[in-house]
C-alpha cells in the first residue's frame, strides 16, 4: 500500500514548494490510489460530479495546481534507492527531501527515478500537479482539421434535427493533442468534461536489484495439437556490468506437467526454445479452455548461485489476422479481403463490444470492478473486447481477467479522432517511451490479439483531406513508431494501423466495405460513412434506422451501436427522482451526443412518441435491443465474409445517456441480453427479404451443428398458421441458409410473428413490422419470487398469452437478472435468477413488467 499522503492546492503560478508547509495552506487527507476529485469528494469540499448537475461545479479543479505530500518508508539495504509513482495523472514535478528529482507529463506510464543515498529511514515526498494543459497551445494544423471535420459532419448529418452546441467530440480542447492523457477527459459524445488529476497508483520506495529481469513468452507454432514450439525471451539489465550467467526457464501446465530449458549469456537478452508435447492450449471460452501455464525463471552466476528470478503466467496459443483475398462474397462486386482472427488455426467470428474507461476518474476503478466487467462479457457470450483509443490502456487486472475468462483483446493505442502533432519532438519522444512501456507491459497476456494504432484518426484525416500521405499529422506514429514497438516487444501479435483501417490496394477508402475493419455509423448518425446509401429515406429517423445494417457488406464491424437509457433506479440514484422528467435540463444534460433529437426521432419512428420518463426508458431500451439483435444477426449471417461484430459500447464512464450495454453501476440494459442471445455460439437467424422468408444457421463453434428446428408462423392471438420442421447440418466456422419459402406465403403484418427453435439451437423470433404497429395482446403474468440466498432470488414468470419484452426489475442499481427482455409465448414460463441484491432485501420489491405495461395509452 502507498504511504499516507495529504493534499492542498495553490494558484497555478505557484511553482516553488518553499512555504507550502506553512500554516497558511490547509492540507487534507488524500485518497491514494485515486485522485484530486476523489479526495475533495471524501473531504466534503465538492459534491460528486456524477450527481445531479454537479459536473459543472468541479470545473475549477482543472485550473488549480495540486500538491501532495507524504513521508515514505525507506527499505533496508545498500542497493540504490528507487522512487516509483505507479500512476501519475498527468503533469507532475517531484521533490524528495526538498530536492527536485524529476518532472513527468504522461498519464500512460509511471514515473521512476534512482535517488542518491538517504541517511534516514523515511523520505519526504512532495508532488506538484500542474493543470493538465498548462502551457500548451493548440496545433494550428489540428485546428484546421477540426474546422473541416465540423463542416463535413454538418453537411452529412440529417438536416431536419436541431443541433445543440456544447457537446460532442468537436468541443474538446485541441491543446490536449499535445498531452498524453485520455482524450475523453475533455468531453466526448458519451462523457462530460472532467479531466482527472492526481496519484492514481501507489508511491513506492524500493531498492534496485543488481539485475533486473523481464520476459515474454511467444508461441511460434502449434503442430497438429500434439506439440508447440515456444520461445521464452528473457531480458536483463546488469547494473554492475555484464557477467557470464545462465538462465533456466520452466513452464508448468495446469495439470502440473513441466518442461524446462536454459541458455547462457552475459547481458541483454537470451531466448530459450522449448518444445511442449500435448500442450494445453489457450482458447476463447467458447472454443475450449483458456489454459494458463506458470512461468518460472532463474538466473545464476558462473558459480551456480541464484542472482535473480522472475515469474508469471502465459498461454500457449497462436493468433493471426487473415487478410487474404475473399473471392466468393455473393453480395459484392469486385475485389475484397478477409479480416478474420485465427486462433490456434481456427477461424473466429469475433463477438464482443468496445471498452471505454469505467470512470472519468480512473484512479477509482478497482481490480474487482475490472473482474466483474470481464465476467459480464463472458456471461454475454462475448469473445472479444476492443479497448478504445480515446480512453486509457487496459489495467493489469482487466487483462488478467480476460486471460482467465478466455476473452480476446483488441487494444488500440491511445489516439483518437484527430490529427496529432508529429512535428513536436517532445511529444513524439513521449509517444515512443509510452509505446515501448505499454507493449512490454501487456506482452505476456495470451488474450492480447491485436494492437491497433488508434481510433478513427486515419478515417477522419482521409475524410477531411482526401489522403493518408505522410506528414506531421501522426503518420509517423502509426506507420513507424507503434508498429516498431509491437515488433520489438510483442512480435507474435499483429499490428493494425488504426480502427478503422484498410488495405489501400483493395479498397482505398478507410471505413469501406471491401477490406479491413469498419465503424458502422450509418445507423444512428444517418449519414453514409462508407457502406453506401442504398435508397432514398423519407425522414432522418428512417435514414438512421437499424434496418440500414442490412446493406452493410463490411469485413469486420468494430463499432456499431444505438443509445438506450438506464433503468429508472439507476437514473434516480444519480440524478435524483425530482429530475426524472423528459424536459428536465439535468436529465437532458446526461446526453452528450449532438443533436440530441436523434434518439427521440428514432424511438418515435420505431415505437411511438414517449410522454413520460418511464415510457422513454422502455422505448429507448426496446430500440437498442431490437436494433442490436438485427445488426448482429445480419453480420453473423455474412460469416465468413464478415468475421466480427463489436458493439459500441460495453460500458460508460459516468451515469449518462449513452450507447452502453451496461450502465455505470454495471446494471444490464435489455440490449445486453439481446446481444447475449444474438452472440450464442450457434444461432438460427430468421431473415425476411423482398422475395422470401429464410432461415440461416450461423455456427461459430469448432464442430458441426446438427439439429432439427421447428419454424412456426404464429399469431399474437395464440393461433399457429404454419409449422415447418427443418433438418440442419452446418459445418464449423460458417453460416448457411438452411430453408426458405416465398414471401407471398407469409402474412407480413402486425398480427403475426415467426418463431424458430431446436433442441441444440436456441429459440429466435422475427417481427414482421415496426414495434409500434404490433397487435400485441394484453398479457397477464403469473409471478413467483423465491429468496434462494442472502443476495439472490429466483423469479418464475408464466403467461397464457404472448408477452413481449418481459423484464424482472428491482429498485437496486446494479442488481442483475441472468436473462431479461424476453418473449414469452402462450403457455410458457421463464425462471430468472437475480443476483447482486442487498442483504435483507424485500422480495415484494422485485417486480415483473412487459412492454405494454409501459406504453403511453
Amino acid at each position: 500500500m502507498s504511504a499516507p499522503f495529504q493534499l492542498t492546492s495553490s494558484d497555478p503560478n505557484v511553482i516553488d514548494p518553499v512555504g507550502l508547509a506553512a500554516d497558511t495552506h490547509e492540507w487534507i487527507e488524500a485518497v491514494v490510489p485515486g485522485g484530486v476529485h476523489e479526495t475533495l469528494i471524501a473531504a466534503g469540499i465538492i459534491a460528486h460530479p456524477y450527481v445531479e448537475d454537479h459536473e459543472k461545479d468541479c470545473r475549477w479543479v482543472e485550473d488549480r495546481a495540486w500538491w501532495y505530500r507524504g513521508t515514505v518508508p525507506i527499505p533496508a539495504g545498500d542497493d540504490p534507492l528507487v522512487l516509483t509513482l505507479t500512476g501519475v495523472d498527468t503533469v507532475a514535478d517531484i521533490w524528495v527531501n526538498g530536492h527536485h528529482v524529476g518532472r513527468h507529463a504522461n498519464q500512460y506510464r509511471p514515473f521512476q527515478v534512482t535517488l542518491p543515498p538517504i541517511d534516514a529511514n523515511k523520505a519526504k515526498v512532495l508532488i506538484r500537479f500542474a493543470p493538465p494543459l498548462d502551457g500548451l497551445a493548440e496545433p494550428p494544423a489540428t485546428r484546421a482539421m477540426v474546422n473541416a471535420v465540423s463542416d463535413f459532419l454538418n453537411a452529412a448529418a440529417p438536416q431536419n434535427l436541431d443541433a445543440e452546441p456544447g457537446s460532442g467530440i468537436l468541443t474538446l480542447d485541441l491543446a490536449a493533442t499535445r498531452r498524453r492523457k485520455g482524450m475523453f477527459s475533455w468531453g466526448w459524445d458519451f462523457a462530460p468534461r472532467i479531466p482527472s488529476i492526481g496519484l492514481t497508483g501507489p508511491v513506492e520506495l524500493t531498492r534496485r536489484s543488481p539485475i533486473e529481469v523481464s520476459h515474454h513468452v511467444d508461441t511460434m507454432a502449434i503442430g497438429d495439437g500434439d506439440s508447440a514450439d515456444v520461445n521464452v525471451v528473457v531480458s536483463t539489465v546488469h547494473h554492475d556490468g555484464p557477467a557470464p550467467c545462465t538462465v533456466d526457464v520452466t513452464l508448468t501446465s495446469p495439470d502440473g506437467d513441466r518442461v524446462s530449458g536454459h541458455a547462457q549469456f552475459k547481458h541483454g537478452s537470451a531466448t530459450v526454445d522449448l518444445q511442449l508435447d500435448n500442450p494445453q492450449l489457450w482458447w476463447t471460452h467458447d472454443l475450449g479452455k483458456p489454459s494458463l501455464y506458470q512461468v518460472d525463471i532463474k538466473i545464476c552466476d558462473k558459480d551456480a548461485n541464484t542472482i535473480a528470478t522472475d515469474s508469471g503466467m502465459a498461454g500457449i496459443r497462436t493468433i493471426e489476422v487473415d487478410c487474404s483475398p475473399d473471392t466468393d462474397d455473393p453480395e459484392i462486386d469486385g475485389p475484397a479481403r478477409h479480416f478474420t482472427f485465427i486462433i490456434n488455426g481456427v477461424p473466429v467470428f469475433a463477438r464482443g463490444a468496445n471498452l471505454v474507461p469505467q470512470s472519468m476518474l480512473p484512479g477509482s476503478v478497482t481490480p474487482q470492478q475490472d473482474h466483474d466487467l470481464v465476467r459480464a462479457c463472458r456471461d454475454a457470450n462475448m469473445t472479444m473486447v476492443r479497448v478504445w483509443g480515446g480512453g486509457v490502456y487496459a489495467s493489469d487486472a482487466f487483462m488478467t481477467a480476460c486471460d482467465e475468462y478466455g476473452i480476446l483483446v483488441w487494444h488500440d493505442f491511445m489516439f483518437a479522432c484527430i490529427d496529432y502533432p508529429g512535428d513536436d519532438e517532445e511529444f513524439m519522444s513521449e509517444v515512443r517511451t509510452e509505446a515501448d512501456y505499454q507493449t512490454r507491459r501487456l506482452a505476456n497476456h495470451p488474450s492480447l490479439a491485436l494492437w491497433a494504432g488508434g481510433n478513427e484518426v486515419q478515417a477522419m484525416h482521409q475524410a477531411v483531406w482526401n489522403n493518408l500521405n505522410p506528414g506531421p499529422w501522426g503518420s509517423e506514429i502509426f506507420d513507424e513508431v507503434l508498429p516498431e514497438a509491437v515488433r520489438r516487444n510483442s512480435p507474435t501479435v499483429n499490428y493494425w494501423a488504426n480502427s478503422p483501417a484498410t488495405d489501400v490496394d483493395t479498397d482505398p477508402r478507410v471505413n469501406g466495405t471491401r477490406a479491413g475493419d469498419r465503424h458502422a455509423w450509418e445507423v444512428w448518425h444517418g449519414a453514409d460513412v462508407g457502406a453506401g446509401t442504398h435508397e432514398d429515406y423519407s425522414s432522418p429517423a428512417e435514414a438512421m434506422h437499424y434496418h440500414r445494417y442490412s446493406y452493410d457488406t463490411g469485413r469486420f464491424i468494430s463499432e456499431f451501436g444505438i443509445h438506450a437509457s438506464a433503468d429508472l433506479p439507476a437514473l434516480g440514484r444519480w440524478l435524483g427522482n425530482d429530475h426524472l422528467n423528459l424536459d428536465d435540463p439535468i436529465l437532458l444534460a446526461r446526453n452528450k451526443d449532438t443533436p440530441k433529437a436523434k434518439g427521440m426521432a428514432l424511438i418515435d419512428y420505431e415505437v411511438g412518441k414517449p410522454t413520460s420518463v418511464q415510457s422513454y426508458v422502455t422505448y429507448s431500451q426496446v430500440v437498442q435491443a431490437e436494433g442490436l439483435k438485427f445488426g448482429i444477426e445480419h453480420y453473423r449471417r455474412r460469416w465468413p465474409h464478415c468475421a466480427g461484430a463489436l458493439v459500441w459500447q460495453l460500458n460508460e464512464p459516468w451515469p449518462g445517456m449513452t450507447w452502453s450495454l451496461l450502465d455505470h453501476d454495471l446494471g444490464a440494459k435489455p440490449g445486453y441480453y439481446a446481444t447475449a442471445r444474438a452472440f450464442a455460439p450457434a444461432l438460427s437467424i430468421l431473415r425476411l427479404t423482398d422475395d422470401s422468408l429464410e432461415v440461416w444457421v450461423s455456427n461459430a463453434r469448432p464442430t458441426r451443428v446438427t439439429d432439427t428446428v421447428t419454424v412456426t408462423i404464429e399469431g399474437f392471438d395464440g393461433s399457429i398458421d404454419q409449422t415447418h420442421r427443418v433438418k440442419v447440418s452446418v459445418p464449423a466456422s460458417t453460416s448457411q441458409m438452411v430453408w426458405s419459402v416465398p414471401r407471398a406465403q407469409i402474412p407480413v403484418n402486425g398480427s403475426h410473428y415467426i418463431w424458430v427453435e431446436g433442441s441444440v439451437l436456441p429459440a429466435n423470433r422475427l417481427f414482421l413490422t415496426r414495434i409500434g404497429d404490433l397487435n400485441l395482446p394484453e398479457a397477464h403474468l403469473d409471478v413467483k419470487v423465491d429468496v434462494t440466498e442472502p443476495t439472490t432470488a429466483t423469479v418464475t414468470v408464466a403467461t397464457t398469452t404472448f408477452a413481449y419484452f418481459v423484464r424482472v426489475l428491482t429498485p437496486w442499481p446494479g442488481a442483475r437478472p441472468d436473462i431479461s427482455a424476453l418473449d414469452l409465448r402462450p403457455g410458457t414460463k421463464a425462471v430468472v435468477t437475480v443476483t447482486g441484491l442487498p442483504e435483507g432485501f424485500d422480495p415484494d420489491e422485485i417486480t415483473v413488467r412487459h412492454f405494454l405495461d409501459d406504453v403511453d395509452r
